[in-house]
């Protein structure tokens, strides 16, 4: 008799009894640094320590057999470390490949680097590591098996960069994010990075990295023009069990916020009860509890909630999925109803972005974060800092909807004022 197959499947990660049997699992935490640049770049050594001190089995949930960990920090020689990488994609077990550092682009075939300890700006083609070398040997791992994670910088000559520069096999699923080119300045402590490490380590039940990337992307503080790349999300599959609704889901704010928050008017009143986490799959709809706690001037528990469902969206649906929308605008409405308006204005331009990437500029959602977005805005004083920023955003998204003469009125108001435009982070899904 043949041996017996048993499927454990985790998050995303599906291992058999044989594999399990026939080798170990394999992390391999890669950062470098080019020795030579005078750029403020990714501290090597400081990266691979964060996620080295995680217990190796938290990177690899689901797995209970043993997990080799190699680490590579500022290595020189492509042809070295694609050896390390051949060696890790060949173990039969699951496979966590981490990669920190600099992307940078040569000049003769244009094509998307990982800068190594030894690169410079004319060895680029000798002595960096070429993203396709990457995905060709990551092309024999089996589906559901490997996770790339990123947290790399771009070089100003990779710039703009574009899904295809990065691209891995289908089976791959990768999680991570991409900062704009740094200033010049000594290295910086990988924030993203730190963010997932302590998630993993903190966070029980060994979860899978498609519920904590969303949430460490989140706490990393991105600096404008940053990429966050998440995993591929099937809509159809996603949607497949969901109930089909009797009635239109309570809304907390239906109008433009005024002075004072205006969110017992918008829902009808509902006895509080706790909210069910996920309902076939799908996260249930907990609104009428937060606007209840809302109304009672309970803030936390509110704020809570609605830190457990974007969570729960996040994991369920995708963070760049259509139910996201509502979180934004559930986390908008809470801003308001604290009197934090710089952070009211930001939650209703992220939720008005947000929409415009699934409906169209004429919808009653995205008119309804446009305009609360810009009365918030306005009420924002002179002399707040994020004043500049979070108007680029807003111009950008008054325009888009058809509201160009709103959108000079906040360009004259910055004629004086000098910040830089905030370019908003953008989302790569697969």
């Amino acid at each position: 008799m043949g041996p017996v197959l048993v499927s454990t499947t985790v998050g995303t990660m599906t291992i058999t009894g044989e594999d399990q049997d026939a080798a170990g699992g394999r992390v391999l935490l890669l950062a470098a640094a080019p020795v030579g640049s005078r750029r403020r770049l990714l501290d090597p050594e400081v990266a691979v320590g964060e996620l080295a001190a995680v217990p190796a089995r938290s990177l690899l949930p689901g797995w209970e057999h043993p997990v080799e960990v190699e680490t590579l920090v500022n290595p020189s020689g492509a042809q070295a470390v694609l050896a390390r990488v051949r060696a890790a994609a060949t173990v039969p077990g699951p496979l966590l490949l981490y990669l920190c550092g600099l992307l940078v682009r040569d000049d003769r075939q244009h094509q998307v680097h990982l800068a190594l300890a030894d690169t410079t700006d004319t060895t680029i083609r000798y002595t960096a590591l070429p993203w396709t070398w990457l995905a060709r040997e990551l092309a024999v791992r089996k589906p559901g098996t490997t996770s790339v994670v990123l947290d790399l910088l771009s070089d100003p000559g990779c710039l703009p960069l574009e899904p295809a520069d990065l691209a891995l096999p289908p089976q791959i699923a990768r999680f991570g994010v991409i900062g704009p080119p740094a200033r010049r300045g000594p290295w910086q402590s990988p924030a993203y990075t730190a963010a997932l490490s302590h998630l993993l380590r903190n966070t029980p039940d060994r979860q899978h990295l498609a519920q904590l990337h969303p949430i460490a992307a989140g706490h990393a503080g991105l600096p404008p023009g940053s990429i966050v790349i998440g995993p591929r999300i099937d809509r159809a599959e996603a949607t497949a069990d969901r109930p089909e609704a009797t009635a239109a889901p309570p809304r907390l704010l239906s109008h433009p916020v005024g002075p004072a928050p205006a969110v017992a008017a918008a829902t009808p009143p509902a006895p509080p009860a706790p909210p069910a986490p996920q309902v076939s799959g799908l996260v249930a709809d907990p609104r009428p509890t937060i606007a209840e706690a809302i109304r009672g001037g309970d803030h936390r528990t509110a704020a809570d909630l609605t830190a457990q469902w974007e969570q729960a969206i996040a994991y369920t649906a995708g963070p760049n999925s259509p139910a996201m929308g509502d979180v934004l605008e559930v986390q908008a409405t809470l801003a308001v109803a604290a009197g934090a308006i710089v952070q009211a204005t930001d939650r209703w331009l992220a939720c008005a972005e947000h929409r415009l990437t699934w409906t169209g500029p004429e919808t009653a959602q995205v008119q309804l974060a446009v305009r609360n977005a810009l009365h918030c805005w306005q009420q924002t004083r002179d002399d707040e800092p994020s004043l500049s920023a979070t108007a680029g955003r807003l111009v950008e998204v008054l325009r888009a909807t058809g509201r160009p003469r709103a959108a000079v009125a906040i360009e004259d108001r910055l004629a004086d004022l000098k910040g830089p435009v905030y370019t908003p982070p953008t989302v790569w899904v697969g």
